[in-house]
């Protein structure tokens, strides 16, 4: 994340960031499921495109990767890809000495942990609010680790966390301005939004998406885990379909690449780990200012290769 990024609720500054697991791209399917916590709402995402049958399952091919670009000294991103659980999550962590580094990969650890907990026997509901509870205690993690280390006072971290099942449907537990998206039939749907001043001033029509990607506030949270004892959680659930392409990513990438750009590139490179890396070749390309973290996953009927 950016060196003068703060939180606007808190005013912590963070620093830069680094990675979790290192590259790999599978084919397995998921099996990943939990019970819930809350009582927020869920959104749910439109399908808009043929569902499986009763039979019909769908796989993964997916890889991930991470890089700390050509500006910061360190990479305080961390991602999580278990293409057999299911789970794929991407965090940035923000906070000097280290401590971004600390809430990235604390967070996407303890929701990892929480996450093998869930009921394979829950409703897929009972599994959405499974991954808001998990995030929760994420959060409660961090903040139990800045109250224990003095100088990691204010750290925090963004948290993009999907969850996938071989029947197609899926849940993403959000907080702060990293990114989901899906692209299906060369359409690229934006599944999350960004908790961001800038994003604010776009939902009341102050300012373009394009305006706010360049705006120089533009990395000012409204929302992270680890910064309050409280935090909203905001939940998605949808369907996947064969030939769906997920994208998970730190704003690392989002802030050098436009979303026309993504959909170029999400749409003319059919493998996975080629595209990982070319997206994050272009994000260099174009100032690499901060850490770039890039999940794929794409949605595959059996016996096929590519959703291209």
């Amino acid at each position: 994340m950016k060196v003068e990024r703060a939180i606007l609720a808190v005013n912590a500054k963070l620093l830069n960031s680094h990675s979790f697991r290192e590259r790999r791209t599978e084919n397995r399917r998921s099996t990943t499921q939990k019970d819930g916590e809350t009582t927020r709402p869920v959104l749910s995402h439109s399908a808009g495109a043929r569902r499986l049958s009763s039979v019909e399952t769908l796989r993964w091919k997916w890889a991930a990767a991470t890089d700390v670009g050509r500006v910061r000294a360190k990479n305080e991103d961390c991602y999580l890809a278990d293409g057999e659980a299911g789970v794929f999550a991407v965090a940035d962590g923000m906070g000097g000495h280290a401590a971004g580094e600390v809430a990235s990969q604390l967070a996407v650890r303890v929701t990892d942990e929480r996450l093998l907990g869930c009921s394979v026997e829950a409703d897929e509901a009972e599994k959405a609010e499974c991954l808001r509870s998990a995030l929760l205690e994420a959060n409660r993690a961090i903040r139990e680790e800045s109250r224990a280390h003095p100088a990691r006072a204010g750290m925090g971290t963004t948290a993009t966390t999907l969850v996938v099942e071989a029947n197609g449907n899926y849940a993403i537990g959000h907080v702060g301005d990293s990114r989901a998206y899906r692209l299906r039939d060369g359409l690229l749907e934006r599944l999350t939004e960004d908790h961001t001043y800038v994003q604010q001033l776009v939902n009341r029509g102050r300012l373009t998406d394009e305006q706010a990607r360049l705006h120089p506030r533009s990395s000012l949270l409204t929302r992270a885990l680890g910064t309050d004892d409280h935090v909203d959680v905001d939940l998605y659930r949808g369907s996947l379909c064969p030939g769906d392409r997920l994208l998970l990513c730190s704003d690392g990438l989002t802030g050098m690449l436009s979303d026309h750009q993504l959909a170029e590139l999400m749409g003319s490179v059919p493998d996975p780990d080629v595209l990982v890396d070319r997206l994050i070749r272009v994000a260099n390309e174009a100032g690499g200012s901060d850490n770039i973290t890039v999940v794929v996953v794409d949605a595959l009927a059996e016996g096929t290769e590519s959703p291209q």
